[in-house]
């Protein structure tokens, strides 16, 4: 059975459900900020356990993105995002709390915690939902969890720009035609 949850409640279920994880963690919230007590509890997590994290709305600020990237999390960004829910492979919460410092202090904020083993449909529907706006995302992050030396995918550099150089011209001082030797700095002036 669902329970009802408000602010303090959700607070501790997100800790709990990151504590408790044995295969993985999914944090999902457009913002991120997260509190010290939810870092030390990401930093705590068996190497074995994945974690994903898909925010949306606004680039993390660099102090987020780096704890992340330190913890091989697999960061994946949905611009139209504006769902928060936070699960492992025993329980998912839907909220309205955002994974923010602010929001754990000071919002009113509801959710619903989902146990798979009380109603496994309603679980399943939800973890459904989140894999699927995992593998259709914006992934900034695609190192697994647990390898020290994993190669984090990094987009290709963008192609430099072609530029044509013409083979004649006019020149700038008399409007004569010249000829323009293309391994030569271009020169628009005949010197006359």
């Amino acid at each position: 059975m669902a329970e009802f949850l408000t602010r303090k409640g959700i607070v501790y279920h997100i800790d709990r459900i990151i504590d408790q994880a044995e295969k993985e963690i999914v944090l999902i919230s457009p913002f991120i900020n997260a509190d010290d007590e939810t870092k030390s509890l990401l930093k705590k997590t068996p190497r074995h356990v994945s974690i994903d994290v898909i925010y949306g709305k606004s680039e993390l600020k660099q102090r987020e993105r780096k704890f992340f990237e330190d913890l091989r999390v697999r960061l994946s960004y949905r611009e139209d995002l504006h769902a928060k829910c936070y699960l492992n492979e025993k329980e998912a919460l839907v909220t309205s709390m955002n994974l923010y410092e602010y929001s754990q202090l000071n919002n009113e904020e509801m959710g619903i915690l989902v146990s798979r083993q009380d109603d496994r449909k309603l679980y399943e529907a939800i973890h459904r939902q989140a894999m699927e706006w995992r593998k259709n995302n914006s992934s900034l992050n695609a190192a697994p969890i647990g390898k020290k030396n994993a190669v984090v995918a990094k987009p290709p550099p963008k192609a430099k720009p072609v530029v044509q150089v013409p083979k004649s011209g006019f020149c700038i001082g008399c409007g004569t035609s010249i000829s323009i030797d293309p391994a030569q700095p271009v020169r628009p002036y005949c010197g006359t």
